[in-house]
């Protein structure tokens, strides 16, 4: 195993002519070496036997308990022996009491009947007279009422001017520049399907985009394959500044807004 896993070096070995011929036609649509496509399904191939070959855990499995010593209880103390039953206390005749004499119930008393109540007439009120509203003013012989005044619309204020748009965004790669004029710009090996084109087999058809957002435009990674570097490090999304530089692979691509 050497340190550097991006070094190549030449190798031989038999293949079919068949698979030969389609690994040709392949790399003709994709625009790339046939060396980078056969390298590509190494890879791919690597990685599904690496994954295939890994037992997982076995979950919800713990290792057994360890036998716990024996815990021992406390003796019981020594029961204190029964006492005798005391013998009860001899019980005491009691007399029955003497029975009640008959009382004789008092004679109920008579009420008085209330004196009877005079009738009087109750009083009805009297309905009362439906208000009828009172009648318009006549005017008068010698006087006339004003004409009614116009009604004139409020006045409806002019819609607000657009904001202004943010100044336009330059690419520059390999000495030239390149304006940024729509909201998705893509940087690819793709001839038709990128904007700012880079002839290397390993950039991705489309390897990268400048998004533009609310008048702030992003460096985004579209899921390529060696990925999106700044400052040294790789990123999936970045806001662009002025005169930052990204790396692709082996390309300096630098923004400016002048």
């Amino acid at each position: 195993m050497t340190s550097d896993p991006n070094k190549k070096s030449l190798r031989q070995f038999q293949s079919r002519d068949v698979l030969w011929e389609s690994f040709e036609q392949m790399a003709r649509e994709l625009e790339c070496s046939v060396d980078y496509l056969i390298n590509e399904a190494m890879k791919q191939y690597a990685r599904q036997r690496s994954l295939a070959g890994r037992t997982p855990a076995p979950v919800g499995m713990r290792p057994p308990e360890a036998s716990l010593p024996p815990v021992a209880l406390p003796a019981e103390a020594p029961r204190a022996p029964a006492s005798k039953p005391r013998a009860a206390p001899p019980s005491r005749v009691v007399p029955p009491p003497p029975p009640p004499r008959a009382q004789i119930p008092p004679a109920p008393t008579r009420l008085a009947a209330p004196p009877p109540q005079s009738r009087t007439a109750v009083p009805q009120p009297t309905p009362l007279a439906p208000r009828t509203a009172p009648p318009p003013p006549v005017p008068s012989a010698g006087r006339s009422l004003p004409p009614p005044l116009p009604r004139h619309p409020s006045p409806v204020p002019p819609p607000a001017s657009s904001a202004p748009t943010s100044s336009t965004l330059f690419v520059v790669y390999d000495g030239e520049k390149f304006p940024v004029n729509k909201d998705r710009f893509v940087i690819g090996r793709g001839k038709q399907t990128s904007d700012l084109m880079v002839k290397d087999p390993n950039v991705s058809r489309q390897h990268a985009m400048v998004e533009c957002q609310k008048g702030m435009y992003f460096m985004v990674d579209m899921g390529s394959t060696n990925g999106v570097e700044f400052a040294g490090q790789r990123i999936a999304r970045k806001p662009i500044a002025e005169g930052d530089t990204f790396r692709i692979c082996d390309h300096e691509i630098s923004f400016t807004y002048r």
